[in-house]
Formats: structure tokens, sequence, C-alpha cells
């Protein structure tokens, strides 16, 4: 997976940085053997709606605590719920600790899963993010996250309160 995503990176022109690491599952783990001065450390959760069957990516700084019913109410339900692992693997094939943007690139044409973003991760300088490998991460910047996102036509939320 992470030369899909290197490659589709190369293909549109942006420039990132590979990292390569022990694996790393936790945000704690990242912060410890994955620091990039300057650079925003983000946490990734596959959700749903608890009350249906819509499901969303939610991006975070590593640091904040994701208050389930306030980011749903930024898309008009009621809770969200953490996707099963298996949900997780037949939408975006990758398992729990390597879930990022990046994993958009898998994404059924029959469903795209609309991506909730802070606002900090969203105005940052410098991001990173496993590319659906947590033995690597790729880190770019702020401008270069949303050239991605806007390349493969990604619906983005900004969120700021929650």
């Amino acid at each position: 997976m992470i030369n899909k995503v290197t490659s589709y990176l190369d293909k549109i022109g942006v420039s990132y940085q590979l990292l390569r690491h022990e694996a790393v599952v936790t945000t704690d783990e990242s912060r410890r053997i994955v620091h990039v001065d300057g650079c925003m450390s983000c946490k990734s959760l596959y959700v749903k709606d608890k009350k249906s069957d819509n499901f969303y990516m939610v991006v975070l700084p590593a640091d904040k605590r994701a208050e389930m019913r306030k980011l749903a109410s930024y898309v008009g339900c009621a809770k969200f719920e953490f996707a099963t692992e298996d949900k997780l693997f037949c939408d975006l094939q990758v398992h729990r600790g390597s879930v990022s943007p990046f994993a958009f690139l898998n994404e059924s044409p029959a469903y795209s899963a609309p991506l909730l973003i802070d606002e900090e991760v969203w105005n940052a300088d410098k991001v990173k993010f496993h590319p659906c490998d947590n033995t690597a991460t790729v880190v770019l910047s702020g401008n270069d996250l949303k050239y991605f996102l806007e390349s493969i036509k990604k619906q983005v939320i900004v969120v700021n309160e929650y």
C-alpha cells in the first residue's frame, strides 16, 4: 500500500517525505517513534452513524479527544460509533492503526465516506499520516493534503468545536 500512496502523490505532483519505522498503532507510540519538528501529529478514525449505514472518516490532532456526539452533529446525526474491523477493511482495505486519508485511494466508487477534519489539522503547515501501513509515515504540507483531497474529489467538512 505504501507504493500505491507514494505513486499517487508522485503522479499528482505532491512533495512529501517518507519515513520508515517500526510499527506504531497508538498516537503515543507514534509521538515517541515518529517525531517531526513543526509537524502536526494526527489521528484518523473510521466511524458510523449509530442509526444508519453512513460512514465517515474523522481526522483530529493526535492529542484531541473525539467527542462522538458533537462530531456527529456536523452531519445531522445523533452519535457516531467506531466502524468494525471488518467494515474498515471492506471499505478502505486497511486495519485499525493504519487508517488515514490516504485510505480513500481504496474506496469503492459505490460509496464515498465524507471526511470530517479538525480545523487545526486543516490549517496546519505540515501534517503526517500513515500511508495505510503503520510501518511508515508520510509528511506533507497542509496545502498538499488539501490538494490530495481535491484530486480524489473528497467531500470535506471542517470541524472546530466538539
